[in-house]
């Protein structure tokens, strides 16, 4: 089956409304096997290939070899229909907060697609190459082969090869020290680790004891080495610091050293694919980076890219001053996914644009909540977890909930009222039948019916024994909710304002409700030891279809409302898994617990275990369907607000190849780390109607 172009899912969504689920699964398995009529191949370039004048400067002194020789065979071409040819140079300034070093580090790692073997295109809509350049799989899926493009190399000019891959999956996944536990997507449906078979320096196989179809999509997701797995790492640089292949390195802190130097984000002198590289960086506060003169993408009129010289990424602790900043002007471009701008924003950005030289746009979220809340479903104390764990005290709790009155304060009367589902724009949505699955699980818990929740409460014993106008546990114990969110969260923000919100609403039908701010270093640590109580501030927007990152409809790691069933299915095929069976799944390292059998988790788990190895693509939607189920009916086990809101997206005047909402297939799909925005639209291309009018600072 050989999928060298493109895996097409616009013609699946196009025939939704007018064809039957049947015929168009068969027209997806007509798009696997190769590109559609509609569909193009990857734009040719024509002619000598250009490149920014600092790099020919370069080349002329000896320094670099010609752009010719530092490209692959067969350079990725851009191929965005919104893109205009090109001018070299300029600089851009980019800003967002963080209390840690997320803002100095992961949201611009989260800009750039470099590191992906495979790309999202048009919204999700369509899986494209990456550094691979075309894949097959044979029939039952349980076989991919991926060809790379010849000529890959390194930021440092060293050549990429498939042995870089090895590295990571030899000699950093199967070394427990280093904790990098393997992906999902390096699993079977029997839970046993893939095999990695390489034919040659750019040709590698990935082989599974069971079908794997889903291995393109996941390799499409993250911008992968940094957000989300790795899935590669320099071996030429890298293997100094690794006691496999130097022996004289310290035995006692070599994983420390290691990690940090493989840290592309925080190391200069770590090698990368992507199109701008580290030059320096002050933890908290700043990385500034520069063209890679090795990045191995170009237009369609064969310019190299990136366009821009390099960006500074500043992290501003205050997400006031951070306001400062961006309306005098400071800041040239802001996505909305990674600042604390809300709609409640924009009529001073409006204002401000006079000064700031900033233009506001919208893009759609695909968010499935906006800003949620879930309990941890594994939380330590026994009485509290035990309450958690009735699906009548959380349905009580969301239909307390005055959703109505938060969309009107926070969101300004946009987007969807939702209990809480994956993205709107998924594909299970999308389908016959699909809009009639999600409507039900949409509105499953979200009528707002503070009577039924305190009848709900009532029935399950949870009420005013002692009178004192707060109700208590079934046992008479004192009962407090907090909400718990990390403490680095402006006062200002949708979280916090939903969450102040949310407590009036909980508090008024007698449960005692506090909001409780959380030092952010510690707060994911706590949370996978079954310590903190609830997670409100964050949100869902996974899609572009539920299989391809399910960790929010299947627990199957530490973050999300199941943390320890979680990590337990994390480490499941390793030694981890038969280890200290006998302790305390809280005193476990890490810690981890089973399901309860033929719970709901156990349930997720027998579902999900079949769509790993179902390479009929009804039948897993049928099958998603069935998790879906198990939500309306069981929980709600998160809570969501509502779907589909504006993001917002700041771009300073001058600055082109930027698309706009109309420009983009679904209308844009921010909110979702695995379909990683901006990358998805290569900030690379941008570029400066003036560059000199934007120096180095």
């Amino acid at each position: 089956m050989d999928v060298h172009a493109k895996m097409n899912r616009a013609q699946f969504l196009r025939g939704a409304t007018a064809a039957a689920v049947g015929s168009m699964v068969a027209g997806i398995s007509t798009a696997l096997a190769a590109p559609s009529d509609a569909e193009q191949t990857a734009p040719k370039v024509q002619g000598r290939y250009g490149e920014a004048p600092m790099l020919a400067e370069r080349v002329q002194r000896g320094e670099l070899p010609p752009v010719e020789q530092r490209l692959p065979e067969n350079p990725y071409v851009v191929p965005h229909a919104w893109l205009t040819p090109g001018k070299y140079g300029g600089w851009m300034q980019w800003a967002c907060t963080s209390a840690d070093d997320w803002g100095t580090t992961h949201f611009i790692q989260e800009s750039m697609y470099g590191h992906s073997p495979l790309r999202w295109l048009k919204d999700g809509l369509e899986i494209g190459p990456g550094l691979a350049e075309r894949w097959e799989t044979n029939q039952d899926t349980s076989v991919w082969t991926f060809y790379f493009r010849k000529g890959l190399k390194w930021s440092d000019g060293h050549p990429w090869t498939v042995d870089d891959i090895l590295f990571w999956w030899e000699d950093e996944v199967q070394i427990p020290d280093l904790n990098e536990l393997p992906p999902d997507e390096a699993r079977s449906g029997k839970g046993t680790l893939m095999q990695m078979r390489k034919i040659d320096d750019y040709t590698l196989q990935l082989i599974f004891d069971a079908p794997a179809p889903l291995t393109a999509d996941r390799l499409a997701m993250w911008v992968k080495r940094g957000i989300g797995p790795r899935w590669m790492d320099p071996k030429h640089y890298l293997a100094q610091f690794h006691p496999k292949y130097n022996p004289d390195v310290d035995r006692a802190t070599w994983v420390e050293t290691f990690t940090a130097k493989r840290d592309f984000a925080i190391n200069p002198e770590c090698p990368t694919m992507t199109g701008w590289m580290l030059e320096s960086y002050t933890k908290g506060q700043n990385s500034v980076w520069v063209r890679n003169p090795y990045y191995w993408c170009v237009d369609q009129w064969g310019n190299q890219l990136p366009y821009i010289d390099g960006i500074t990424q500043t992290n501003v602790q205050d997400a006031q001053v951070l306001r400062l900043r961006i309306t005098s002007g400071q800041v040239d471009y802001v996505h909305g996914g990674f600042v604390p701008l809300t709609l409640a924003d924009v009529s001073v950005l409006r204002q401000a644009e006079p000064r700031s030289g900033l233009e506001v746009r919208f893009w759609d979220s695909g968010s499935g909540t906006s800003s949620m809340y879930f309990f941890n479903y594994d939380y330590a104390d026994p009485k509290m977890r035990a309450l958690i764990r009735e699906p009548k005290f959380r349905k009580a709790l969301s239909h307390a909930y005055n959703r109505a009155n938060v969309q009107k304060v926070v969101y300004f009367n946009t987007g969807e009222l939702t209990t809480g589902t994956l993205s709107p724009k998924a594909l299970e949505y999308n389908v016959e039948g699909g809009r009639r699955v999600y409507e039900e699980w949409r509105d499953s818990a979200l009528r707002y019916d503070p009577d039924y929740a305190k009848r709900l409460l009532d029935e399950i014993g949870v009420t005013d024994k002692n009178r004192d106008g707060w109700r208590e546990m079934p046992d008479g114990s004192p009962l407090v909710i907090t909400l718990d969110y990390p403490a680095d969260q402006p006062p200002d923000s949708e979280h916090v304002r939903k969450n102040e919100l949310l407590a009036k609403d909980w508090q008024a039908i007698g449960l005692n409700t506090r909001l409780n701010p959380v030092t952010p270093t510690t707060f994911g640590d706590q949370w996978a030891a079954g310590q903190i109580l609830t997670t409100t501030a964050w949100e869902v927007g996974d899609g572009p279809n539920h299989l391809v990152y399910p960790q929010w409809l299947v627990p199957l790691e530490r973050s999300r409302w199941a943390p320890l069933e979680g990590t337990f299915y994390a480490v499941r095929g390793t030694p981890k898994e038969r280890e200290e069976l006998d302790i305390d799944p809280y005193k476990r390292t890490p810690p981890r617990m089973a399901p309860e059998p033929g719970g709901p988790i156990d349930r997720l788990w027998q579902i999900y275990d079949q769509t790993k190895v179902e390479p009929d693509v009804l039948k897993r939607i049928y099958m998603v369907w069935d998790m879906i189920k198990i939500h309306v009916q069981e929980g709600p086990f998160f809570s969501g607000t509502v779907a589909n809101t504006p993001r917002l997206v700041l771009v300073k005047k001058g600055l082109r190849n930027v698309p706009r909402r109309e420009d983009l297939a679904l209308g844009g799909f921010v909110n979702p780390w695995i379909h990683p925005t901006p990358a998805v639209y290569d900030p690379e291309a941008y570029y400066w109607e003036d560059p000199a009018a934007h120096p180095r600072a």
